[in-house]
């Protein structure tokens, strides 16, 4: 495995579940913080606008409200409808209905006009004109004789006339209102409204004011537009923005003309870059410390496994390693990677244990093969030789001692008969019964109790398992007389427990220390002791057999002595051979 090739895959790593999602949503951030200052801007600027039209409302209503008043000023509609005729009409013109009109119209810088159809009035004072001084234009002629009540024009309405003929004027807006009386016209009333009183300035910053086809442009940004960008604004949508400037447009419902703010979009300012560029300063300074920490963890990563490598190739045995960089250096520190070499080391040393254990266990194989094939020599011979012993001493009256040859023939017998693995429980306490028979030609006083349930007695186990205890208690009876032996098996959490006890020589509380530790923790060996079979021996085929879990277990009070062990149950059709 090369280390630049691990690098590669952090890299890797990196850039796609770190740096591409940082990325994205450092985007999205910015595309949202755009959006949401966009938003702002426009809404500002609509702000801006709803102010604008509020203040040309004010003046277009004052326009309208002047007009007004005189339209519901019945006795001056009265006035406009009747004939005049004689003297006492003139009084009233003069001191009424002229000081009236002059009065309104002096209320501010909107100039009223009348023109009637009534041709009997006086026209004059600069208020009262007949109605052919208006008429004669198409725009007007349009609206007097439409169903419209009212209408905004202009100042160049009349444009098409003769110029000695023209009312309008290029820097005034006029607000028309018929003069009716039931279904007839009676004329005209109209209010002349200056268009610098339309052009309503921002109380901070003069905006540059631009009329344009119809459309006041009030442009609070810093930028000149040409007359393009303006049409642009005036024939798109009602809000919008392009990448430097934002604009809204309202249109007056009885207006004159409509109405384009402009002002500056927001920008970054210089704050922003530099938390922008402070923030990829952060970053970059981030992915160095990330790399080169990753860098010093795979070169880590990589002295645990070379160490591994070569442990392998020596028995698994970690090597020492350059200084500071070797697994047992390693392991002494307190960091994910030293869990990682604690870990290699503790595995390293497991598998020399379970090689060891395997070795030791494939010896143990071979010389218990080895062991039984020596006992398989000749075995028929001894069988007749025996059985022929028996016989002359039957004969010449011996007949304990021919009961006791016969005993040990079948033992012989059992213990030669290597090629089965197993036998039944039963079978072993008949071999503990004919190991009794022999010791009866002894003059030693003994008594062997067993207790063993019926229904254990067909559970099948490894041989030879109880006679060696029996021999051992017989071997180490000290001073009993008489030598108590029992037998006795019980079932133990779906197991068999096996129990031999003897009142015979005690065995000290070191001794039993020392047996309890070399039972369970000695190695497996199987070894013959002259023509026995010792207790290592038995102890070794129930690990080898049952599982490092099986071992025997010694127990001594100071007069009776206890050997236990567990053995675990076998199907019957199962059969367990050596070769």
């Amino acid at each position: 495995m090369g280390e630049n090739r691990l690098f590669k895959k952090f890299i890797i790593s990196y850039v796609c579940f770190v740096l591409l999602p940082f990325s994205a949503v450092l985007a999205g951030v910015m595309v949202y913080a755009n959006r949401l200052q966009l938003k702002n801007d426009m809404i500002q600027n609509e702000i801006l606008a709803s102010q604008m039209v509020n203040a040309i409302s004010r003046q277009t209503e004052l326009a309208e409200n002047m007009c007004s008043s005189i339209l519901q000023n019945q006795s001056i509609l009265n006035f406009f409808d009747k004939e005049y005729v004689s003297s006492p009409d003139l009084s009233y013109y003069r001191t009424t209905i002229h000081e009236f009109v002059k009065t309104t119209n002096g209320m501010s810088d909107i100039k009223l006009r009348i023109y009637l159809e009534n041709t009997s009035i006086p026209m004059g004072f600069g208020i009262f004109y007949p109605m052919r001084y208006i008429d004669q234009g198409e725009v007007f002629q349009r609206f007097y004789h439409s169903e419209q009540e009212s209408v905004w024009l202009d100042g160049d309405f009349d444009s098409e006339l003769p110029e000695n003929r023209r009312l309008g004027s290029s820097d005034t807006y006029h607000y028309l209102h018929k003069i009716q009386v039931g279904s007839r016209l009676l004329g005209v009333v109209e209010a002349m409204v200056p268009k610098r009183m339309l052009a309503v300035h921002d109380a901070l910053s003069q905006p540059g004011l631009v009329v344009l086809d119809g459309c006041y442009f009030y442009n609070y940004s810093d930028r000149s537009l040409t007359e393009d960008q303006l049409r642009g604004f005036s024939e798109g949508d009602m809000t919008g923005h392009t990448a430097l400037l934002v604009y809204s447009r309202y249109e007056l419902p009885k207006g004159p003309f409509d109405i384009v703010v402009i002002s500056t979009r927001s920008q970054i300012t210089l704050l922003t870059a530099l938390a922008v560029l402070l923030l990829l300063v952060v970053v970059i300074v981030m992915v160095a410390g990330f790399f080169a920490y990753n860098r010093r963890l795979i070169r880590d990563i990589h002295h645990c496994l070379d160490g591994m490598a070569v442990a392998i190739e020596n028995d698994f045995n970690p090597p020492e390693g350059p200084d500071g960089f070797s697994i047992a250096e390693i392991a002494k520190r307190r960091d994910e990677i030293s869990v990682l070499a604690r870990r290699i080391t503790y595995l390293l040393g497991q598998i020399r244990f379970l090689l060891d254990q395997k070795i030791q266990k494939e010896t143990a194989a071979k010389e218990a093969v080895l062991l039984a094939l020596q006992h398989q020599i000749n075995p028929h011979f001894l069988y007749n030789t025996m059985e022929v012993f028996s016989a002359r001493m039957e004969l010449a009256g011996l007949y304990e001692e021919s009961s006791a040859v016969s005993a040990f023939c079948r033992m012989m017998r059992y213990n030669m008969n290597s090629k089965d693995l197993m036998s039944t429980l039963g079978e072993e306490i008949d071999q503990v019964k004919y190991y009794i028979a022999i010791q009866r030609i002894r003059d030693i006083p003994f008594e062997v109790r067993f207790d063993i349930p019926a229904e254990l007695l067909k559970e099948r186990v490894i041989r030879f398992l109880l006679e060696p205890f029996v021999e051992n208690s017989f071997k180490y009876r000290g001073d009993a007389s008489p030598l108590e032996v029992s037998v006795s098996a019980r079932m133990l959490d779906g197991q068999i427990e096996l129990l031999i006890r003897n009142n015979g020589e005690a065995v000290l509380p070191e001794r039993m220390v020392e047996l309890n530790e070399r039972f369970k923790n000695g190695p497996v060996s199987v070894k013959s002791h002259g023509m026995r079979i010792g207790l290592n021996n038995i102890n070794s085929r129930l690990k080898l057999f049952y599982g490092e879990s099986h071992y025997i277990r010694v127990d001594c009070d100071g007069e009776i002595t206890t050997f236990r062990f567990l053995v675990e149950r076998r199907p019957d059709r199962v059969e367990e051979t050596l070769v």
